[in-house]
């Protein structure tokens, strides 16, 4: 009976230094995990186009161990991430779903905005080239105007800044168009400088996400502009990708857009999105 006592005992000891061991192991390896690490590979080369986007991704993932990057498609090779969030044409691709900025009702919008204006019955769409980037926005914007009875049309101009300002500047003053919405960063800041220089008024409407974009409208040379929600994708995407369980309902029915003007733009639902790090 005592040697069994005994071999009992042994066992016992045996077990519990390897729970110890055990213990102590899980407990070093979790210390030794490395952050987890979620990587944004972006359709662009320009990185700091997704600003909003990596402001948003990176508020999400404050006091989480977790790193963000952004990388551009060229690099998506050399990725080794946790995580990879696959940006294209203002859409959001990863392993819990798809998030995406409801052009057609943004386009909707902006565009009724325009029509309830009086002044605008000769419209007038504008880019700095690349038509076939804006060709959907483009086609949106065409039927609700036509529908409407104004008339509308579009011209791709240059994307040699002199070429483009000139071009903006004869348009305006050439007095065949009234109201000019402006496609791009680009576009927007000939548009503005060209109503400056020109003795005639024309109401201009901005579609874009730079911090240009928002100078304008913040000094009066925009009416309106229409900015996509980047902020809140990152963010929401980022959320998800923590098992972050509430944030589904959050993201739910959610347009990821905004039409602002300078008496919405400080108001606290747009001011995080148009100022992101404004503190």
């Amino acid at each position: 009976m005592k040697n069994r006592r005994w071999i009992v005992l042994f066992f016992a000891a045996v077990g519990i230094l390897l729970l110890a061991e055990a213990i102590i192991y899980m407990s070093y390896s979790n210390k030794e995990k490395g952050p987890f690490t979620i990587t944004f590979v972006v359709d662009s080369e320009e990185l700091q186009d997704y600003e909003n986007m990596k402001a948003g991704a990176t508020n999400a993932a404050m006091d989480n161990n977790c790193i963000i990057d952004f990388v551009s498609s060229s690099r998506e090779d050399k990725v080794d991430s946790d995580e990879v969030v696959t940006v294209e044409n203002n859409s959001l691709y990863y392993s819990k779903g798809t998030l995406t900025v409801d052009k057609e009702a943004m386009v909707s919008e902006l565009a009724e905005r325009v029509i309830a204006s009086e002044n605008c019955d000769r419209i007038l769409l504008v880019s700095s080239g690349e038509t076939e980037k804006y060709q959907e926005i483009i086609d949106l914007f065409k039927a609700g105007f036509d529908e409407a009875g104004r008339y509308v049309e579009y011209r791709p101009l240059s994307t040699d800044e002199k070429k483009l300002k000139q071009s903006m500047y004869n348009l305006e003053q050439s007095g065949l168009f009234d109201c000019f919405i402006a496609l791009d960063k680009e576009s927007i800041e000939a548009a503005c400088e060209a109503n400056n220089r020109t003795n005639r008024f024309v109401v201009i409407y901005g579609m874009d996400n730079s911090s240009e974009a928002v100078y304008y409208l913040d000094n009066g040379g925009l009416e309106a502009l229409a900015y996509e929600d980047e902020y809140s994708l990152g963010y929401i995407a980022v959320r998800q990708l923590l098992k972050d369980r509430e944030i589904k309902k959050v993201s739910e029915n959610r347009t990821f857009y905004y039409i602002a003007d300078r008496e919405s733009m400080y108001s606290a639902e747009l001011e995080k999105v148009l100022f992101p790090f404004v503190k």
